[in-house]
């Protein structure tokens, strides 16, 4: 698995928990209450801004990663299910000629 899809799926697990909520709840409060720069927080608006474009790229990418899994998974399904359905057919077909060859009326509805 490449290293950027690594990342992003540690960055799915890992930024969707409540600690890193916690974390930036305390950060952000701490940086308003503790005068690290006057307001309107210019630099705090930066750093979120850049944080949130990042954090986006890699949970989409590893949205997509997740979503193009699903669909091959999918795929063999649907694949598992018409084979299934074609030896069921075929059995259908094997046990009405033996009921046939038997002389057994099929009583199905």
């Amino acid at each position: 698995m490449k290293l950027f899809q690594k990342l992003s799926d540690w960055a799915a697990v890992s930024f969707g928990s409540p600690w890193f909520f916690l974390f930036h709840i305390i950060w952000w409060g701490a940086w308003v209450i503790i005068p690290v720069e006057a307001f309107p927080y210019g630099l705090l608006t930066l750093i979120v801004s850049l944080e949130s474009i990042l954090l986006s790229g890699l949970i989409l990418n590893a949205t997509n990663r997740s979503g193009d899994e699903d669909r091959r998974i999918i795929s063999k399904d649907l694949k598992l299910d018409q084979a299934t359905h074609n030896h069921i057919e075929e059995l259908r077909r094997h046990v009405t000629l033996i009921m046939d060859h038997m002389g057994v009326e099929d009583t199905r509805p």
